[in-house]
């Protein structure tokens, strides 16, 4: 029920949005480092919009190739203990 409703609001977002790019449809100007340029709003938008989404992503692969790094480090001094801790549970006792 709660997914069929997201889905719901994001398309009734996409929708919005459409509607609202049809009726802005006037050039806007966008001044930049490299000079001037005109377009839509609804084209600076989803370019600000895809620019966004494209950071957040490179940003989240850096942070999970971080953390899988990290996993394997992990995983391999997890198995060095093992490995340690069955010798000393094989070693015999002195003084028994």
């Amino acid at each position: 029920m709660l997914r069929g409703f997201g889905w719901l609001m994001l398309a009734l977002t996409f929708a919005l949005g459409a509607v609202l790019a049809y009726h802005n449809s006037a050039p806007t100007p966008l001044d930049y480092l490299a000079g001037r340029t005109q377009g839509p709003l609804a084209v600076w938008l989803l370019l600000a919009f895809a620019l966004g989404v494209g950071t957040a992503s490179l940003m989240a692969l850096i942070r999970g190739l971080r953390i899988r790094s990290e996993l394997r480090s992990l995983r391999r001094q997890l198995q060095r203990t093992e490995t340690e801790l069955k010798t000393l549970r094989s070693l015999p006792l002195k003084g028994a």
